[in-house]
Parts: C-alpha cells; structure tokens; sequence
C-alpha cells in the first residue's frame, strides 16, 4: 500500500494498491473496455474478450481509494509456459503522468513473479516514448521492433524483462 499525492497545491492524497480480479461482473468487464477505450486508438476489448480476459487471463486493477483507475491484462504465452505476456495496460487519463505507471508496472512483476512467471513480454508502439521509457526503467529491454502496420502504419517494439534473479523494487502493494 502505497500514498500517493495527486496534487500538491490541495494536498489529497490517495491510498494505491494493486489487487487481482478474482470475480467477474458486468460492471467489471464495462470498467476494462472503458480504460481500454481511454487508453488506446483502437479497441483492444469486445465485450466477449473482456470476459474471456478476466475470466481466463490474469487481470490486475490499479486502484486509488479503492476506485479502478488502471488494468493490466496478461497470458501466459504459449511458445514458453513461464514467460507471461501483457496484453493491455493502461491508467485512466486523469491519472498519467505522475509516476503511477511506473509503480503499477513494478507491482505487475512482483505479482507475476510470485505466481511462478520467469520473463514477461509486450508489444508498445515505437512512438509511445513515454512508456518505452517506464518498461525500460523497470528492467525491460526492446527484443525487437516490428514492421509497420500496413493498415495504419504504426510500428511496435517487442520488450521483454527477465524475473529470474531480479533484484526487489519498491511496489504498490
């Protein structure tokens, strides 16, 4: 558990903390497509795989106050059944950039090391410079970058972090 001060000139702070989603509900699966929807320029989620998400993946919440204000969706993969795979993450807009993506990224390997995970990879647009740089900052290097997309010419580096032998940093928990 983790205080955190949204601004400085109010003094509000809020207590963070990470938890895992261990129940389904509708007002569940609306909250992840609508960070989704909030975060990038295409829907990730329909409503059917944001069920089957929750359901069968590992879904970790960000939560301010108790209230859902980030969400990480994770696999495992199936090429190497102990490296996990982020599928989406995001922090509602009000909240970025004030150093929570960095802590909740952390949180999500202390979790994903505790469950037995030895290395976790995702794919980030190359012009997402702000979150190349928190992966990079919690022990992510770049494995490669992809061609563009033809539809959209977007381009995606693949990062991945080993869990093995990482050294303990302060998380959110």
């Amino acid at each position: 558990m983790e205080h955190f001060s949204i601004d400085g000139a109010t003094g509000r702070s809020f207590e963070l903390r990470i938890e895992e989603v261990d129940s389904i509900s509708e007002e569940l699966v609306r909250t992840l497509i609508e960070i989704d929807l909030q975060t990038f320029s295409e829907s990730t989620f329909s409503h059917y795989t944001a069920r089957a998400f929750l359901g069968n993946g590992r879904v970790l919440l960000l939560l301010a106050d108790g209230h859902i204000i980030g969400s990480c969706v994770c696999m495992r993969t199936w090429g190497d059944p102990d490296e996990v795979l982020i599928l989406s993450m995001g922090i509602r807009p009000g909240w970025r950039g004030r150093g929570l993506g960095l802590s909740f990224v952390q949180g999500i390997l202390h979790r994903l090391s505790q469950i037995g995970a030895q290395a976790v990879s995702l794919l980030v647009s190359l012009d997402n410079r702000r979150a190349i740089r928190v992966y990079e900052e919690t022990g992510f290097s770049v494995q490669e970058v992809m061609d563009r997309d033809s539809r959209t010419g977007e381009a995606f580096v693949r990062m991945r972090c080993s869990l093995v032998d990482r050294p303990e940093l302060s998380i959110v928990e």
